[in-house]
């Protein structure tokens, strides 16, 4: 379990074991439906209660789940399952071993902050290269891990069928082109946003985001959107 700067203290335990479980994704997903378990029983075809039996499970005061997924570089992108009793989030963090602070990308709790990153930032991350000779791949575990922090109003025709293919190849036996045009539709706490190319990098336009000028320095800014710009294949 790597450390992570502010949660010494914190039961933190690697959450790598979830990630094979559909029942998983769908809990994970309700991050993007604001609670509502109903497209997500019928996309993933569970019932509600085994939804919120997976649900509280993850939620234990007791262990926080900790899912990773490696950039460029050494620097890492951690989910943190914040289950502090009443007080219930997710943080997406960007770190590096030698940093002394995490820098956060978004938090999905009743005071949001977000989005995280556009439509193409998440195909650059879930992007991994696959066996020698072989052409990239889509991971469908990173696609979905991060979907909740993503947040586009100019998402691209294809968008639907590449998000109902994750959804299918995360276990997914329901009608997974509808619960793709849901999730796209909402996209979370901020709905559909836009994002604006400068010189420091992507900037949300929203203001709630951490990628503001506001809330981040231009180096730092900067860095995120390299280091997601990337993934993890540079």
């Amino acid at each position: 379990m790597p450390k992570i700067p502010g949660y010494e203290d914190d039961p933190l335990v690697n959450g790598a074991y979830l990630v094979d479980e559909p029942l998983f994704w769908a809990s994970h997903l309700l991050q993007c439906t604001n609670g509502v378990e109903e497209p997500l029983c019928a996309g993933f075809g569970v019932s509600e209660a085994d939804l919120l039996q997976l649900f509280e499970r993850v939620s234990d005061e007791r262990q926080w789940p900790v899912l990773t997924v490696p950039l460029s570089a050494g620097h890492l992108l951690h989910v943190v399952y914040r289950n502090l009793p009443g007080e219930h989030g997710f943080d997406y963090l960007l770190h590096h071993p030698v940093w002394k602070a995490t820098v956060p990308l978004a938090t999905v709790e009743g005071c949001f902050r977000g989005p995280g990153l556009c439509w193409p930032e998440l195909l650059a991350v879930a992007h991994t290269v696959a066996e020698a000779g072989s052409a990239p791949r889509l991971d469908p575990h990173i696609f979905l891990l991060l979907l909740p922090i993503m947040s586009d109003a100019e998402l691209p025709s294809d968008a639907n069928d590449v998000l109902a293919a994750m959804l299918t190849a995360c276990g997914a036996t329901g009608e997974t082109g509808a619960l793709a045009r849901i999730l796209l539709e909402e996209q979370g706490c901020w709905g559909p946003q836009h994002w604006t190319l400068t010189p420091d990098g992507r900037i949300s336009e929203t203001r709630h985001a951490f990628r503001r000028p506001a809330a981040m320095s231009p180096g730092t800014l900067a860095q995120v959107s390299l280091l997601l710009g990337s993934g993890g294949n540079a």
